[in-house]
């Protein structure tokens, strides 16, 4: 199936809500579905606005089913849609930067996981990444989301996209070829269930801090950042993500047996006026802040 709102027990956790600014841009305005993931995909860049998918920490398989093998997504027409090697990943410093893990579709049936792993490939599901940081931040983020799943044998789902801006650069591979433009930077959601409590930590980088020959390297403490900033950067509501994310609520909240696709305040309305987790903190005073 693809992305799973319900694949973690007892949690409602649906699809963002795209801006009207987003829909606009976005391929039949909908999000377009695969065996394990769901993608919004912008026609205007060429790429995906949005990712989503589920990962099954008690089936994660050993070694990945297939070799990697980069296709145009057959689901968008025309394909020139998507920016593929040719146009956009060669001769420069851009990888070809999933945005689905291959790794983190691969659970379970293994038949089922290759097809998952072949459809990671797509085009539409690619971004040009800078090479540092597809190669280390980029990498590490995705290794430590993983460990928490894999290692405390967890259910999550996983929201990523690229930050697009106006100021984003251009760049053009070869005469005659429409020229791309390089999104600022890359984030991604976690949500997942974690000592009783469900919790959802987003985080954020960007693609200037890889200029540097020598960029720090990942920290969690040092790239996590609110999911509402996250939310303004790029058009794209998580209103029952927002009630497990300790930057805006704590890291002490008392654990909720389900999450609201409501906007926060119509949720506190709904319970009398009482907010079901009181503001403790904004900002990350201890390992225990972040989702572990």
């Amino acid at each position: 199936m693809p992305y799973d709102p319900a694949f973690i027990a007892g949690q409602t956790l649906p699809l963002p809500m795209p801006s009207e600014t987003v829909l606009a841009t976005a391929y039949e305005s909908r999000f377009i579905d695969h065996s394990r993931m769901s993608l919004l995909f912008n026609r205007d860049r060429g790429l995906a606005a949005c990712t989503a998918h589920n990962i099954d920490g008690t089936a994660l398989l050993p070694a990945q089913q297939t070799e990697r093998d980069f296709r145009l997504d057959p689901k968008i027409e025309p394909a020139s849609l998507q920016i593929d090697t040719d146009r956009g990943y060669l001769n420069n410093p851009w990888d070809r930067g999933h945005l689905v893990r291959r790794k983190s579709v691969s659970w379970g049936d293994p038949e089922a996981a290759a097809r998952a792993e072949r459809e990671s490939d797509y085009y539409s599901n690619i971004a040009p990444q800078h090479e540092t940081l597809h190669r280390a931040s980029w990498g590490r983020i995705e290794d430590w989301m993983l460990t928490r799943v894999d290692g405390g044998a967890q259910r999550a789902c996983v929201f990523t996209g690229p930050v697009f801006t106006e100021a984003d650069p251009e760049i053009t591979n070869a005469e005659g070829q429409a020229p791309i433009r390089i999104p600022a930077g890359f984030w991604k959601i976690i949500a997942v269930e974690a000592d009783g409590l469900m919790r959802a930590a987003g985080f954020l980088t960007w693609q200037r801090d890889y200029d540097d020959p020598a960029p720090l390297p990942f920290e969690p403490q040092l790239e996590q950042v609110r999911l509402t900033t996250i939310e303004v950067l790029t058009g794209l509501a998580f209103p029952a993500l927002r009630l497990f994310d300790p930057l805006l609520y704590g890291a002490d909240q008392a654990p909720l047996t389900r999450a609201s696709s409501e906007e926060p305040g119509n949720l506190v309305a709904s319970l009398g006026g009482e907010s079901p987790m009181p503001r403790q903190r904004s900002a990350i005073d201890a390992p225990r802040d972040i989702i572990l």
